[in-house]
């Protein structure tokens, strides 16, 4: 069973790696799979990930978010 803390910190790394106007839409379960879902500002925006449990369907999820919105730094 997941923790709390670890489901939050996994909400709040997700959320830090939105793209500008990205926002985290869901986080479901489907039988023994987890998956986290995003939406960007365009129709064909989104972005989804799944794993066994929900921290990590949110890591996978921030992982293609930061491929999706690129290096910030300047």
């Amino acid at each position: 069973m997941t923790t709390l803390g670890a489901l939050t910190q996994a909400w709040v790394v997700a959320e830090a790696s939105l793209p500008l106007s990205w926002r985290i839409t869901g986080l479901m379960r489907f039988g023994s799979e987890w998956a986290a879902f995003s939406e960007g500002p365009g129709e064909a925006d989104h972005v989804e990930a799944s794993a066994g449990h929900a921290y990590q369907a949110l890591l996978r999820l921030s992982e293609r978010l930061l491929t999706r919105r690129g290096s910030v730094s300047g």
